[in-house]
């Protein structure tokens, strides 16, 4: 396995700038709509699960990094509109789930969602990731049981471990955030605004601003060993094995996760197309939730 991953080049179309919603920072984080339910692990964790609608194709979403399920809000509520049972959950330690004595490890994180897509029985049903959710997914993708439960994956600013090479973001806010500076520096609103924006594209909307903002604030430091987990480890040597179809989303404007991180997927994955949305950042399930629904829909039969 290679430790320092370049980018590739690779076929790929681009998607227009996405169109601003008008909502505001509140809408964007209301929590998720649905049936809530409460999936206890070996370990005592406790995941909070979301599932809403009564279709016969299921959606699976995974959030990213210090985030909750409520990210997919805009997503979620579309996809049900569409037809759809849709599960989020929030991942170990972070939003309403706890974190039980195999605490915050790869092992553990995958083992967590394949309980999810278990306990729920999702089959042939669509993967959607985002951020370090692809991580975790991607990783778990490898098993083969699992992997035989979906297909079609649509994979959002992923990022596939060695998280800080080329990424300022995280250089610059991953130790400050581990340290609780960020999350007290972007409570002043003013300086709130200049840290989010270096996660999102130019075309970000306000209310997508202010969203980003508030969820900064929020990041725990007990986040510390996922964030050291990202850049140690790589998922890299298992994309040659995941045969899934892969609809790949990022950005040239995403600093968090370069578009280095997709690319090296399509170029390793061997049914992985990518494209590139302008004018957006690292909050594609904000910054362009029409393109992550429109992604779905289409790997779903006719």
């Amino acid at each position: 396995m290679s430790m320092n991953p370049q980018p590739t080049t690779v076929a790929a179309s681009s998607v227009s700038a996405p169109r601003p919603r008008a909502v505001s920072a509140a809408d964007l984080r209301q929590p998720l709509q649905g049936t809530v339910h409460v999936l206890e692990r070996p370990d005592g964790t406790q995941l909070h699960v979301v599932v809403d609608g009564n279709g016969p194709q299921s959606v699976l979403l995974e959030h990213g990094f210090s985030m909750s399920a409520d990210v997919w809000s805009l997503v979620q509520r579309e996809l049900v509109a569409r037809g759809l049972r849709v599960i989020a959950y929030d991942r170990r330690a972070h939003g309403r789930s706890t974190c039980g004595r195999d605490g915050l490890t790869s092992a553990a994180l995958r083992a967590d969602l394949k309980a999810v897509a278990e306990t729920f029985d999702v089959n042939q049903a669509v993967l959607v990731c985002h951020s370090m959710g692809n991580f975790v997914a991607l990783g778990a993708l490898e098993d083969a049981t699992f992997r035989s439960r979906f297909r079609y994956g649509v994979l959002v600013n992923p990022v596939t471990g060695h998280s800080a090479k080329g990424s300022p973001v995280v250089l610059f806010q991953a130790p400050l955030l581990a340290l609780g500076v960020v999350q007290c520096l972007v409570r002043i609103p003013s300086v709130g605004r200049k840290f989010a924006r270096m996660n999102l594209g130019g075309a970000a909307s306000d209310a997508v601003v202010e969203a980003t903002r508030l969820t900064l604030a929020e990041v725990s430091t007990k986040f510390s060993p996922v964030l050291k987990m990202l850049r140690r480890e790589s998922v890299e040597s298992v994309l040659a094995r995941i045969d899934l179809p892969l609809h790949v989303f990022t950005s040239n404007e995403d600093r968090t996760t370069p578009a280095w991180h997709a690319e090296l997927i399509v170029a390793r994955a061997p049914r992985a197309k990518i494209d590139y949305v302008a004018g957006a950042g690292h909050m594609l399930p904000w910054e362009a939730p029409d393109e992550i629904v429109q992604a779905v829909l289409a790997g779903l039969p006719a």
